[in-house]
């Protein structure tokens, strides 16, 4: 809806707008945003579910405490709140700010990579580890989850393959499936280079991550500067939660040689770089085959009522996908494999 605000049309956000002492004059709504043209400014109220952890705007004062200002502010009500509660929905209000325009994308990204490593960066703890048993016990549960996920695999390619005739998902699952084990291979190797080296490690580091990423959080104001919005499910944890959050948005498309996905990940760790036991547990959760095997496991439970050729469809992005990955983890492994030879070159030429 766009245009001047009636009555009837002013009843659904009227009382939450007249927390802020806000009368709108137009206002469109947007998905989860409504864009509310007012005689104060242009504003962008946005709602969120119950669900959502109604504590997350401290996530954003703490970080302005710290001298981060590159986050789209949530403005208060009258009454000092962050978050109005109305029809069993938060909302919240902030400032309206543009969206990436798509010509400007390869910029964008590098800005949008920036901006991820300089909140870990601001945020980061870093946590003593008290006892090695809870870095194996987090280890081994990890690959106990993997390895029923392989199993069920295995065996719902067992049961296919022993039909006299195969339906079209089971065929085209049977003819990735050589590829998925190398995809959960190949995660297993990093997650054990994690491991082997967290055995030596007195300490990890958290940082507030966004989680959930996608591109369109960052938005753009007047001084044509990028500022980081959706904090709802923001929360302290690996930072490398975000960046496996970010590629598999981003590598979830056709199929791609994203070599501009290499230089993202350097935008990135220009400003906070990952010890290389991240780095291996970034590979790890980012190449395990997870996509495929819930397509899997939502075909066999019809948890979801699609036709056979919409799974079939839902099954082939999520192999182009596993693909897009494997191309982008390749290359940052071999990056990672010349900077670590550079470096022990460097020492070498030092004790000579």
């Amino acid at each position: 809806m766009i245009g001047p605000v009636n009555k009837n049309d002013v009843s659904s956000i009227g009382p939450i707008l007249n927390k802020y002492n806000l009368k709108p004059s137009s206002f469109e709504q947007l998905g989860k945003v409504t864009k509310i043209v007012t005689d104060k400014g242009i504003y962008a109220l946005k709602s969120i579910t119950h669900k959502i952890n109604p504590s997350f705007p401290t996530f954003l004062q703490h970080l302005f405490q710290q001298g981060y200002t590159r986050a789209v502010p949530i403005y208060p009500t009258v009454e000092g709140k962050y978050l109005v509660y109305h029809n069993q929905k938060f909302y919240y209000l902030m400032p309206w700010l543009k969206s990436n325009t798509p010509e400007h994308r390869g910029d964008h990204y590098h800005a949008f990579f920036k901006e991820i490593a300089r909140i870990h960066l601001t945020t980061a703890r870093k946590q003593q580890i008290n006892d090695e048993k809870d870095i194996t016990d987090h280890y081994e549960t990890i690959i106990k989850t993997w390895e029923e996920r392989n199993q069920f695999l295995e065996e719902f390619v067992e049961k296919a393959e022993a039909k006299w005739y195969m339906s079209p998902f089971e065929l085209q699952f049977c003819t990735y499936f050589y590829e998925i084990n190398l995809a959960s291979s190949f995660a297993r190797t990093q997650l054990d280079k994690w491991h082997e080296l967290m055995v030596e490690r007195k300490s990890f580091r958290t940082a507030l991550t966004l989680n959930n990423l996608s591109d369109t959080h960052f938005l753009y104001g007047e001084d044509g500067k990028g500022y980081l919005s959706n904090f709802e499910r923001a929360g302290f944890a690996n930072p490398t939660n975000d960046l496996v959050s970010l590629y598999y948005r981003i590598l979830k498309t056709y199929p791609t040689l994203c070599t501009n996905c290499l230089e993202w990940f350097e935008s990135y760790q220009s400003h906070f770089p990952l010890r290389e036991e991240e780095f291996y547990l970034f590979l790890s959760h980012l190449t395990y085959p997870q996509t495929l095997y819930r397509c899997v496991r939502n075909y066999t439970e019809h948890i979801q009522k699609k036709s056979e050729r919409e799974h079939v469809q839902i099954l082939q992005r999520a192999y182009w996908q596993t693909k897009n990955i494997e191309f982008v983890s390749v290359k940052l492994l071999e990056a990672e494999r010349k900077r670590k030879e550079q470096e022990e070159e460097e020492e070498e030429s030092h004790t000579e």
